[in-house]
Order: structure tokens, then C-alpha cells, then sequence
């Protein structure tokens, strides 16, 4: 589905991002992969660099300044061209409310919303220089909409980034851009492992409590990414699509239902 197409998906030496690229390389697109680590501790990225010959890997620390300018001009330059940016990088990783800090807001908003906007800006850039247009991809989440403790800083900056969904496919429309978001409810990845596969009862009790049983992995989201860069999703912008098992159509989780209401 996106033979010919160059990828460029931020956050992807493992999870989601990973599973992104992996599923971009096997559709036929050139992806540059990047994170801050050293490419020899990637042994993911390294297995998929000599699975797919059209795949680079980009070391990119992109809380530094002048690191996205760096990291778009290079994959660019690898590809000769960017055509789906995928805006995956991002952390949930905050304390308590009452034990926030102005450095816990900097530290998840330019992580989870300056970031993006910062690759995004250098990608539609060399773009507009070059006459061509693109597709801007983002990963959000359930919390953007939905909430649960501990996730103050983290469920607002979700929300910050549907708004760019939302608001970069009007600024970018007559630019060749079209925008889309996905957004996952949970996920299990190496940064959503809240100790549930060692906790037998803790993962049943969030298992109950997804409609269809089941905590999704990598595979089940990443492919709604390939679609959604595909020429197929063309006619679509600013949309948000959630990815999360009907827990965003569920109102209450295990509620009991009463015998009147079985009648």
C-alpha cells in the first residue's frame, strides 16, 4: 500500500513507533527510524535495518536544540524526499498533581507537543520549497479524550495534539497536507507495561474492563498507520481514530446490570 512513499516515524526504536515502521517497510515504503539511543543498543531497529534494504536510522536526541532541523535534513537527504511524517515520540512518565513542577510541564509538553510541532515545521518547509505535499501522522491516545489519575500532564498534551490534527489540516490544506491521528486506548509496549504481566490479577481486572477482552499489542494499531498513509485514506484530514477496544464507547466499566434491566 505505499510502494514508492518515504517515511519518516519518530519515536521508533521500539513500541508502537517500532511496530510503525516495521509495518511501513513491509508495504513497500523507505522509512527513517530514530531515537535517542545509540544505534547498538536497538536490537529491533538493527534486525529491521537488514530485514528491509530501503530503511535508515537516525540518532536524534529531539529535546536538543537544533535536533529536528537535523534529523528532517537527514531524512530527507536519505530518500531524496519526505512523503508521511509519523509524529509517534512522546512519554506518560509524571507525578501526583500536587507534586507537578513547572520542569514536569516543560519536560511532557516539549516532549509531547513542541516536538511534533517542531519536525512538522521542518518537514512542510523543505516541502513547500519543493513544490510537493504530504501526510502528517500522529500518535495520540484515548487520554486525550478520556481520563485516569496520574495522567495530568500527560491527557492534556494528548489533547494538545488533537488540536494540531485538527488544526494543522486547515493550515496546511492548500499546501498538498493532509493530517490524521490515532489513538490507542492501551497498548501493550515497553513503555505501557504497568507490571501486568507479572501481576496475573492485575491484568484481569484491566482486561475486564475492555469491551472486547483484550489489551491490544503493537500489531492491532500499527497497521491503521499504513492505511492512513496510504493514497486509500487520501480524502481524509484532521480526523482522530480511536484504536481502543470500545472502551470509548463504553460509559461505565463493569457495571452491574439488574434483573430489572435483563427483562
Amino acid at each position: 500500500m505505499l510502494h514508492g512513499k518515504s517515511a519518516l516515524v519518530t519515536g521508533s526504536s521500539q513500541g508502537i513507533g517500532l511496530g510503525v515502521a516495521q509495518a511501513f517497510a513491509a508495504s513497500g515504503a523507505k522509512v527513517v527510524v530514530t531515537s535517542e539511543k545509540p544505534l547498538d543498543a536497538c536490537p529491533d531497529v538493527q534486525r529491521l535495518l537488514s530485514d528491509y534494504e530501503h530503511t535508515r536510522y537516525v540518532r536524534a536526541d529531539l529535546l536538543a536544540d537544533g535536533a529536528p532541523e537535523r534529523l528532517v535534513a537527514e531524512a530527507w537527504a536519505a530518500f531524496g524526499g519526505l512523503d508521511v511524517l509519523v509524529n509517534n515520540l512522546g512519554t506518560y512518565k509524571e507525578p501526583p498533581l500536587t507534586e507537578i513542577t513547572r520542569d514536569h510541564f516543560d519536560f511532557v509538553f516539549r516532549l509531547n507537543v513542541w516536538v511534533p510541532v517542531a519536525v512538522t515545521r521542518e518537514v512542510v518547509r523543505r516541502a513547500q520549497a519543493a513544490r510537493r505535499g504530504g501526510r502528517i501522522l500522529f500518535s495520540t491516545s484515548l487520554n486525550a479524550t478520556r481520563s485516569e489519575p496520574l495522567h495530568t500532564l500527560y491527557d492534556a498534551s494528548k489533547g494538545a495534539v488533537n488540536a494540531l490534527t485538527r488544526q494543522l489540516a486547515i493550515e496546511l490544506a492548500p499546501h498538498g497536507f493532509t493530517t490524521a491521528a490515532v489513538a490507542p486506548g492501551l497498548v501493550e509496549t515497553p513503555l505501557t507495561d504497568f507490571g501486568l504481566k507479572s501481576s496475573p490479577v492485575e491484568r484481569d481486572a484491566v482486561i475486564a474492563q475492555i469491551p472486547i477482552r483484550k489489551i491490544a499489542t503493537v500489531e492491532d494499531v500499527a497497521w491503521w498507520y499504513v492505511f492512513l498513509a496510504s493514497d486509500r485514506a487520501a480524502y481524509s484530514t484532521g480526523s482522530v481514530f480511536t484504536v481502543d477496544g470500545g472502551l470509548d464507547a463504553q460509559q461505565m466499566a463493569l457495571r452491574p446490570i439488574t434483573a430489572a434491566e435483563k427483562k
